[in-house]
């Protein structure tokens, strides 16, 4: 309300604003013009009077510059990515332990750029290279810390500050600092561009790494790359949150596999670390006993339930992938019962039993729901793995609630065999 102005020059309607919204743009010509402050375009044909004829060209033009500013993004953009594909770095600072370097148009290096140095050539291009040797040492110690000692962002920076190691940006290590280390491909060697977008001025937003401009070996890596992945896997692992159920379950799969569950074997794992089962369960010895997998728990059976259960799990998967892949309508009643085009079927993995005088196996064909099909897994006698697949129609046993065919009868169940849920569903390859 106190502007000692009452007209604004403008070239042309463009030099106004290119605003996607041609809207904001004749937003702010009014709010100006409620003040008493007129808006004069130079350059264009027209007078900016009120008249229809002018409101209409200047919808158009503003139009037209939103659409030049959209295709010029979209220009910028392509050169960007085929500039980093040729190994030059597109803007922003090159990090902790890596410099700038400003090469000349014939690739002759010029001069290394500090912080906020831009190059003074339209024709020069910027390449990383490697900071000093001990900025690398102190990557490579990050990177063992991280991986070897299984240390946090945090407790990292803390060690860095209290040895007083330069942080390289004035201010004290942060786990930030610690995580842009980690979780960046260039210590690798590999040139990345597009992790992000922030196009026509929005509000930037992470892409997804299938869209990332990779150009793997674009300088000396100050790590090797398996190391650098190795980091990036671990922090996906570390962030990951666990169910009690899925930490209790890579447990027993632990004792299946190794027949004990030790502190040292679930660090090896993909599991959280032992402390993660302390805190969560009230102690490790309360996890383990929770699992099932300590003291008198240890038995055969425990371990030939818990494989059960993985197999069974592994084949309800199978077999809803393959009857999609197939065409059928699957609709899901149970965890093991589906409706498969108009079909109620059933998946039974049993396991082998010694109940009888030779080893055996329980199949229940009757339950309080109809059940048409039986897809029915038979274990191997040290149930260890999946033996053979058969697909059982109901209504051939109609005077049988259970059947429990041993190796002496498996013989009369030949018909019903299939190699595979492949096989069964007829899926090819």
């Amino acid at each position: 309300g106190a502007a000692d102005y009452t007209t604004i020059l403008v070239y042309d309607v463009s030099r106004w604003g290119r605003f996607q919204d041609v809207d904001e743009s004749g937003y702010y010509e009014y709010a100006c013009r409620r003040a008493g402050i007129s808006i004069e375009y130079c350059a264009e044909p027209f007078s900016n009077d009120d008249s229809p004829l002018a409101a209409v060209l200047k919808v158009l033009k503003r139009a037209m510059a939103a659409e030049y500013s959209r295709e010029l993004s979209a220009k910028v953009f392509r050169a960007q990515c085929n500039l980093t594909k040729a190994g030059f770095k597109q803007g922003g600072i090159a990090g902790y332990g890596l410099r700038r370097l400003c090469i000349s148009a014939n690739g002759q290096p010029k001069l290394l750029m500090g912080v906020g140095e831009r190059k003074n050539m339209p024709t020069d291009r910027v390449v990383l290279t490697l900071g000093t040797e001990s900025e690398s040492v102190i990557v490579r110690r990050v990177y063992d810390m991280y991986l070897d000692q299984q240390m946090t962002d945090t407790a990292i920076a803390h060690i860095l500050n209290a040895e007083q190691v330069p942080s390289g940006y004035d201010k004290p290590w942060s786990n930030y600092h610690v995580k842009a280390i980690l979780t960046n491909e260039k210590y690798g060697g590999t040139l990345v561009f597009n992790r992000g977008t922030q196009k026509l001025k929005s509000s930037r937003r992470p892409n997804i790494s299938e869209k990332w401009i990779r150009l793997p070996a674009a300088f000396a890596a100050t790590v090797p790359i398996a190391r650098v992945l190795a980091a990036i896997s671990e922090r996906k692992r570390r962030l990951r949150v666990w169910s009690n159920d899925e930490m209790l379950d890579g447990l027993r799969e632990i004792l299946v596999e190794h027949g004990k569950v030790t502190a040292d074997l679930i660090i090896a794992s993909d599991l959280p670390p032992p402390k993660s089962y302390a805190f969560r369960f009230n102690g490790l010895v309360a996890a383990l006993e929770a699992a099932g997998v300590s003291g008198p728990s240890l038995t055969r059976d425990v371990i030939s339930m818990f494989r059960l259960r993985c197999v069974t799990k592994d084949c309800v998967n199978d077999m809803v992938r393959c009857a999609k892949l197939a065409g059928a309508t699957v609709e899901r009643l149970t965890c093991r019962t589906y409706r498969l085009n108009g079909a109620v079927v059933r998946l039974l993995c049993t396991r082998c039993r010694f109940e009888r005088s030779h080893p055996c196996w329980h199949i229940a064909l009757r339950y309080e729901s109809p059940v048409d099909f039986i897809i029915w897994v038979r274990m191997d006698e040290l149930n260890e793995r999946p033996e053979q697949l058969y697909l059982l129609p109901v209504a051939n046993f109609p005077d049988h609630r259970h059947l429990w065919p041993s190796t002496l009868s498996l013989a009369k169940f030949a018909q019903y065999e299939q190699q595979s849920m492949k096989q069964l569903f007829g899926v090819k390859g």
